[in-house]
């Protein structure tokens, strides 16, 4: 039983790191001008250009819905019970 929590506190913990990346590249992203004006200008945002920051989104973003998956694979009883309840008359 403390394995299966050590690992929930270490997926849990994982998806706050990659969130926390995650939303901070989306930040930058969002905020970034067009690839001709941020090429010509050297634009930068936390000290990555406009390309790093849309490979970093990428990459964490799909390490992000994997470890959700996990997540929710672990936590399926906890969830399916939170479903049942939100959907009961």
């Amino acid at each position: 039983m403390k394995s299966i929590i050590k690992i929930r506190a270490i997926l849990s913990s994982l998806l706050l790191i990659m969130f926390i990346i995650v939303t901070l590249t989306g930040i930058g992203l969002h905020h970034a001008p067009s690839g001709r004006i941020a090429r010509e200008t050297s634009w930068t945002f936390l000290g990555l250009s406009k390309w790093q920051l849309e490979n970093i989104h990428t990459i964490f973003g799909f390490i992000m819905s994997v470890l959700v998956i996990f997540h929710l694979l672990l936590n399926y009883k906890i969830f399916l019970g939170e479903i049942k309840t939100l959907f009961k008359k």
